[in-house]
């Protein structure tokens, strides 16, 4: 585990692996969840050096609501990095994946979801994941649907964290990445951090720590002196 309060130096060393992972395979596959989080190091992924036309982009959680509903993670994403990126650094819109909610299925569409990503691969590559003050990260909530043993994705209706109807990636499907950066910022999150660094918390009270089992894992942080 790698620990820094700077997104330049996290960014560098995401930009690593990358290039690494593209030595041995086609393409990368990258997550972003929603959350003031992830903002943060959104200045440094605009100046790095990343092919991105090999990469994919994909969600790691999102509201069930239309993409274009200011509540939605993925255009909070999309005009923040995405829309950016397709413009100046030659990410392809065709590689750009949001989780599109329909209504018309029982399921809203995780499985299509699912079968979107394998088309491309069995997993994520890389992760990013914003933490709450409970330790939560994407949907998945301590004792709530941290527990849950879905593959790929699932739907929440009882968010803790409103609004209640979500979808989210598992914690199989994120604890198959190869790389995860887990973001605490803010001294509200100083109690999810603390349980984060303790042997003694179970992740099903600290969902955060399932980055943990990761082989390579990257925190960025403003709560280390």
């Amino acid at each position: 585990m790698q620990v820094t309060n700077n997104p330049k130096e996290a960014v560098e060393l995401i930009a690593k692996e990358i290039n690494s992972l593209l030595g041995k395979q086609e393409n990368v596959t990258m997550a972003f969840p929603g959350g003031r989080s992830i903002t943060k190091i959104f200045s440094a992924l605009k100046k790095a050096e990343i092919p991105w036309n090999r990469i994919h982009i994909f969600m790691i959680d999102e509201r069930l609501v239309p993409i274009e509903n200011k509540d939605s993670n993925f255009r909070m994403v999309d005009k923040e990095l995405l829309s950016g990126l397709v413009d100046l650094c030659g990410l392809l819109p065709q590689n750009i994946h949001p989780f599109i909610m329909d209504e018309d299925m029982p399921d809203y569409g995780i499985k299509e979801y699912e079968i979107n990503l394998r088309m491309i691969k069995e997993q994520y590559d890389i992760i990013f994941l914003g933490v709450g003050e409970d330790g939560h990260v994407g949907a998945l909530f301590p004792k709530l649907t941290i527990k849950d043993e879905s593959d790929y994705f699932l739907i929440t209706y009882d968010s803790p964290k409103p609004p209640k109807n979500r979808m989210t990636a598992s914690r199989k499907l994120l604890q198959k990445a190869k790389m995860a950066v887990v973001l605490f910022f803010g001294e509200d999150k100083r109690e999810a951090y603390e349980n984060f660094k303790k042997s003694s918390i179970p992740v099903e009270k600290c969902p955060a720590k399932l980055a943990q089992k990761i082989k390579k894992l990257i925190v960025v942080t403003d709560l280390e002196e």
